[in-house]
């Protein structure tokens, strides 16, 4: 079999195991988890289950060509086109895609033993398959759609399948290194968190952040077919380490927003994958197929526990950066460690088989990354059609936590949402919760999809971390843009206010979007939090009109209500009291609100709809004379 089908047998194994994630973790917290209902040890020991179950199938069965790897494909086709067509999320979501991971896992452990050496270049081509087509959609995920673009990627991996079937019969076992094999999904993970993450990369900037996570993609390809390094092998070492740094731990205040990405993340972005397939070359072969099978399951257990670590430091309250960090550091020592010692045969040999098919290779890496960069220029414009909100005489606000984009059913909702907003007929959007990028939610940049969906302008204020927290949408000009982190006090969740001025005709408006966290105490209270809120409407009050709030985790009649009260502002649902927002199915808690100044309420509601686990609250504003 040649090189090229070797490549196309892992490269879909690998781009179909991510489109399966990106089903399966967010319905892990949606579904599973229901919004922290769930114990996080219960829906860690699940997600544990999952990925350990290909650790298991591996080990019973030895792996003689590429035909299991096929079978695998096929069943794990199969079961996406099932949640394709599976309208209504819920069970069939979760354990589905639950399944569909155990299968893709299952393939992709299944090709260390047969691929050999071109089993990194295949996977991190998969990996460059993902991460351009996801950006191409403007990070609105394949497996979300129900459109034209998610048929025609199910018609691509289901012709690669098909490429990967022919001759994989004759493919003779050769098995990687057992270093490669157990390393390669904890490098995974490392990768689609912070470094080839389009959304990540669209929190930098919606179109050059994309673009220099397709490109650093690529660059992986192509270093991964180069030879071991033989001198040396450190600087890739170090070289991922910083990478990793740069793009989940500095933090920069920029055009008035703490705590944004720095654009040294882009250098991250570029050469951070590539020296991550560096760390996974080597030239020494495997001991058997099944081993080196057997290790990349362990890897893919590992993968699990490094995710959950990660993750779990926003609710136990450690730095969950400082965790991937950590990660690539014992990654990068492990893997210049154990770095085999060539021989001058062994190396020349090595180097002649670069040279009869590396170049090839290399230039096909550089057409792939030239022409997905190429449509990742124009694929959002074409991919999320825009419709704007109609003009009205009223100035309409709607505040909306939107837990991540995830209705009740666990399904990523944003064109159901963007439709509700333009009900409304909302010219300014306060949104909480708003994810940007996490791996645990799927990867999406929400808030660029909303905006072009409803041709916004986007404020994001960060809050946990760079690519989660708060955001203004708004189709009015924009200026005066700013953020604030409040104080923890003693919540472990992060949070901030979000702010800007609009425009509406010819009246500066102050807007301020917040999301307030309980200060820990025995009544679960936000006055802490809530004090520092009231003290920043009082000041924009004293300057003119002001709309602020979102979900405040406060309730009428308490003391942090007193506080908020306290500031000047007006309740703008005080017309429509009680007006109950949570839980969305079965509301029983007026915890989202709105504070008013210079303004007078024509009109307000709480729109009845599960597109989250909160209800939109919408008010209609004048001008006060």
């Amino acid at each position: 079999m040649t090189t090229r089908s070797l490549s196309v047998l892992g490269a879909v194994s690998m781009w179909m195991t991510i489109d399966l994630w990106r089903l399966w973790s967010p319905s892990l917290i949606t579904l599973f988890g229901r919004a922290a209902q769930t114990p996080p040890e219960v829906m860690g020991a699940y997600a544990l289950v999952v990925m350990a179950v290909p650790l298991v199938i591996v080990a019973l069965f030895r792996a003689r060509d590429g035909m299991p790897v096929v079978w695998l494909l096929a069943a794990a086709f199969v079961v996406r086109i099932v949640l394709a067509a599976n309208p209504n999320g819920g069970d069939v979501q979760l354990y589905g895609s639950s399944l569909g991971v155990v299968l893709g896992v299952s393939a992709v452990c299944v090709c260390a033993g047969v691929l050999g050496r071109s089993f990194v270049p295949s996977i991190l081509l998969g990996v460059a398959l993902s991460a351009s087509t996801h950006a191409i959609l403007g990070t609105f995920g394949a497996v979300w759609r129900r459109d034209g673009w998610d048929v025609a990627l199910l018609i691509v991996q289901a012709v690669l399948i098909l490429a990967a079937a022919r001759g994989a019969s004759r493919l003779a076992a050769s098995p990687v290194s057992a270093r490669t094999a157990f390393l390669v999904f904890p490098v995974l993970l490392i990768l689609l968190l912070a470094l080839v993450n389009p959304g990540r990369g669209s929190a930098l900037h919606p179109l050059w952040g994309p673009i220099a996570v397709v490109v650093g993609a690529w660059a992986a390809v192509a270093a991964s077919v180069l030879p071991a390094p033989r001198r040396r092998p450190w600087v890739a070492g170090v070289a991922f380490i910083g990478a990793v740094a740069l793009s989940v731990l500095l933090e920069v205040t920029r055009g008035g927003i703490e705590g944004t990405l720095s654009w040294w993340a882009v250098l991250g972005f570029v050469a951070g994958p590539a020296a991550a397939a560096r760390l996974l070359v080597s030239a020494r072969r495997g001991s058997s197929p099944r081993t080196a099978a057997v290790l990349t399951g362990a890897g893919a257990v590992v993968w699990t526990a490094l995710f959950f670590a990660y993750y779990a430091g926003y609710d136990l309250g450690y730095r969950a950066d400082v965790v991937i960090v950590v990660a690539a550091v014992l990654v990068a020592v492990w893997a210049v460690a154990a770095r085999p010692v060539q021989n001058a045969d062994g190396d020349r040999a090595e180097r002649a088989r670069i040279d009869a098919t590396g170049a090839r290779a290399v230039g096909a890496a550089t057409l792939g990354a030239v022409a997905a960069v190429v449509l990742a220029l124009v694929g959002p414009v074409l991919t999320i059609p825009t419709r704007a909100v109609a003009a009205s005489d009223d100035l309409t606000v709607a505040a909306y936590n939107l837990r991540m984009g995830y209705g009740l059913d666990g399904r990523f909702v944003p064109r159901e949402v963007a439709d509700q907003v333009r009900a409304a007929g909302a010219h300014v959007v306060l949104l909480s919760e708003i994810d940007r990028g996490w791996l645990l939610n799927g990867g999406q940049d929400q808030l660029a999809i909303m905006a072009r969906m409803l041709g916004m302008h986007l404020v994001f204020g960060p809050a946990s971390d760079q690519v989660w927290g708060d955001a203004i949408l708004t189709d009015l000009p924009v200026r005066d843009v700013r953020s604030q982190r409040y104080p923890a006090f003693a919540s472990l969740t992060g949070a901030g206010m979000t702010m800007a001025t609009v425009d509406w005709r010819g009246t500066a408006v102050r807007v301020i979007s917040t999301h307030l966290q309980p200060d820990g105490d025995e009544l679960n209270e936000t006055q802490g939090q809530a004090a520092i809120f009231a003290r920043t409407l009082a000041a924009a009050a004293a300057q003119g009109p002001v709309v602020g709030g979102g979900d405040l985790n406060t309730t009428p009649g308490s003391a942090a209500w007193t506080v908020l009260q306290g500031s000047g502002t007006d309740d703008a649902l005080a017309g429509i009291r009680p007006a109950y927002t949570s839980p969305a199915d079965a509301p029983t808690q007026q915890i989202d609100h709105l504070f008013v100044s210079g303004l007078a309420p024509s009109g307000a509601e709480v729109v009845d709809s599960t597109l989250s686990d909160h209800r939109m609250i919408v008010v209609r504003l004048r001008v006060a004379e």
